[in-house]
């Protein structure tokens, strides 16, 4: 029986979406082979970057529905990523503290959000919606372009890059619960 519901997952990670998605794992990972050398991490989150909008492209052009396996394995790939590179360069380059904290306010917001969704049988059965949100993909650009200003040691932009990514955060965490919202209480 188990066979039998593991083959479809299987089947559907293996889509070309699915598998551009699960290369920013590996990617977070690599982070680590050269985590102080801002050239390797600068290509990291580019290639992260193009394989966010290729998997989202390859996955409208197949019709995949949008609520479907990839719609919140894409955000949690997205998190193991940032999570990744906000610690290679808060720990090489350090920042200030605040700065990792603000910049991180998206991810912070939202994890009561996905504990409830993987704890609570009315979440777990209610069906949100994870597929990405214009704010919440604003943020994670805002965060790499953060990333970036801290790597190339552009302080007087950290400041204001460090307020656009935590309105952004807000901004995307409050949409993401009101969908949340509407999709239990319609």
């Amino acid at each position: 029986m188990a066979l039998t519901t593991t083959r479809p997952l299987l089947r559907e990670l293996g889509t070309l979406p699915n598998l551009l998605t699960l290369v920013r794992v590996p990617l977070a990972a690599a982070i680590w082979l050269a985590p102080a050398n801002p050239a390797w991490l600068l290509g990291l989150m580019a290639l992260a970057a193009v394989s966010d909008f290729l998997d989202g492209w390859f996955a409208r052009r197949a019709g995949l529905p949008g609520e479907s396996i990839g719609a919140w394995l894409d955000p949690i790939c997205d998190k193991v990523f940032i999570l990744s590179v906000l610690v290679a360069v808060w720990v090489t380059r350090q920042p200030p503290l605040w700065m990792a904290l603000v910049a991180s306010t998206r991810e912070v917001v939202l994890l009561p959000l996905v504990i409830a969704r993987f704890s609570v049988p009315r979440l777990r059965n209610g069906g949100i919606p994870w597929r990405a949100m214009v704010l919440g993909k604003a943020t994670t650009v805002a965060q790499f372009v953060l990333f970036a200003a801290v790597l190339a040691g552009w302080r007087s932009a950290w400041l204001p890059l460090t307020v656009v990514c935590g309105v952004l955060g807000v901004g995307a965490g409050l949409q993401y619960f009101v969908r949340a919202w509407r999709s239990i209480y319609p």
